[in-house]
């Protein structure tokens, strides 16, 4: 999005340049901190903003809107947020190496009437997108990924199935199968059959439990590592400015 000449205007009245780099600062410790990856950061900034530090100049920010324009009093402070956004937007891109996607994300209803009303006072050309440190997580992709780079789960789990396959081929049933498989309760029976087709099901059941689990595992320390890695770049930036 761009901020017309009039949204710039309004930032400069309210003196926003005495306060950007005070502002980024703050960002960017809060994310050293907090971040998340796959984070909305639209939150964050609100949440700066509503700080001791910041409250004269978002107050006066309203104040200067609501005179510049014919947007509501209870809308300002929202308008006030998407413009603060917007001016720092590729500053925050440039500090964390690329780290914020933007993409366009279903809105609510009073993110549209703000958009809206801020393309039809001529601050902005119109809001599509939406910003987040990182990018989108997409789990199922991110466990495929995981089934090929680990090998050994990916054929320790395919075993559990042919297992669970050969128990209910021998119970006659694939419903006892699931079931041994899952509660590790066994069906009586005297026969060598329902024997071998008791323990196929159970050993599937906790190759399938394990590996799963340990899938999950690597899963979170994947996504942690992500965030970490964010929280890194916000931490670099601090270090430079002291």
């Amino acid at each position: 999005m761009t901020i017309y000449e009039k949204g710039k205007e309004i930032l400069k009245e309210a003196e926003f340049d005495k306060f950007r780099q005070l502002f980024l600062d703050s960002l960017m410790k809060k994310i050293s901190e907090e971040g998340r990856y796959g984070a909305d950061i639209r939150p964050i900034i609100e949440e700066i903003l509503k700080e001791e530090t910041f409250v004269d100049f978002i107050n006066k920010l309203v104040k200067v809107i609501e005179k510049r324009t014919t947007i509501s009093k209870e809308n300002c402070n929202k308008v006030a947020y998407t413009l603060v956004e917007e001016d720092v937007a590729e500053d925050i891109k440039h500090i964390l190496g690329g780290q914020l996607e933007e993409r366009e994300e279903k809105k609510t209803r009073e993110e549209k009437e703000i958009y809206t009303k801020g393309k039809e006072s001529m601050l902005w050309d119109g809001i599509k997108t939406k910003r987040f440190l990182g990018k989108k997580p997409e789990r199922l992709k991110d466990i495929i990924r995981l089934f090929k780079e680990h090998y050994i789960l990916k054929y320790t789990i395919f075993t559990g199935f042919i297992m669970l396959l050969l128990a209910a081929f021998l119970f006659k049933s694939i419903y006892k199968a699931i079931v041994v498989g899952l509660t590790l309760t066994i069906f009586p029976g005297s026969s060598l059959q329902i024997k071998i087709a008791n323990i196929l099901a159970g050993l599937g059941g906790v190759l399938i439990f394990f590996t799963s689990l340990s899938m999950l595992i690597d899963y979170i320390i994947m996504v942690e590592r992500r965030s970490e890695k964010i929280k890194e770049m916000a931490r670099r930036y601090c270090e430079s400015r002291n």
